[in-house]
């Protein structure tokens, strides 16, 4: 039997390119369906993992995949369909986006892997960008939201960069920088 939480994941990386053509045809109501369901998806594949005791490995790597698609097509119908309201926090966007390619980036060279740390940060990110994203089609643009959605993924990004700066071998499911570098932190 396939496994659900991987199921899930999949789901999510067949939407993201659908959710972008969405996006180049014009289709905003069905675009938002799409990514609040990757959204929604993105948050149960790891629980139910859990639960069902589907532990880390391809799955993880899958999910972190993923997770960059999706980010993608939702940055895509974000620009496209609101970038005017969003032009002023722009600039932000970008170091977000610098942020996030200097992280994997690190990983990629280091690890020759992407960064599937699933960290508490980028969860904590996730849940921001989603809160922004269902604020932001559903009841207008608000900066304070959109920025506060940013600067949790930058400093996520940061702490993934840091992450892979700090292990020596390369692992799924690290959880926090404190568990490299605390007391009896597994480099």
């Amino acid at each position: 039997m396939a496994r659900l939480a991987d199921i899930l994941t999949w789901y999510r990386l067949v939407a993201a390119p659908i959710a972008a053509l969405t996006v180049l045809m014009g289709a905003r109501e069905q675009f938002v369906a799409l990514i609040l369901l990757s959204l929604a998806s993105d948050l149960l594949d790891g629980p139910i993992a859990r639960r069902f005791g589907q532990g880390p490995g391809a799955g993880a790597r899958l999910d972190t995949v993923a997770d960059g698609a999706t980010v993608l097509a939702a940055l895509l119908g974000i620009v496209v369909f609101e970038g005017d309201n969003l032009r002023p926090e722009m600039p932000w966007l970008i170091v977000f986006l610098a942020s996030y390619a200097t992280a994997t980036m690190a990983a990629l060279v280091k690890f020759r892997a992407l960064p599937a740390y699933h960290l508490y940060t980028s969860k904590a990110a996730q849940v921001g960008a989603g809160v922004f994203f269902i604020w932001l089609f559903l009841l207008g643009h608000a900066p304070a939201v959109f920025l506060a959605a940013l600067a949790l993924g930058i400093l996520a990004n940061v702490e993934s960069l840091l992450v892979t700066l700090a292990m020596r071998r390369f692992r799924t499911d690290v959880g926090s920088l404190w568990r490299i570098l605390g007391p009896g932190g597994e480099r």
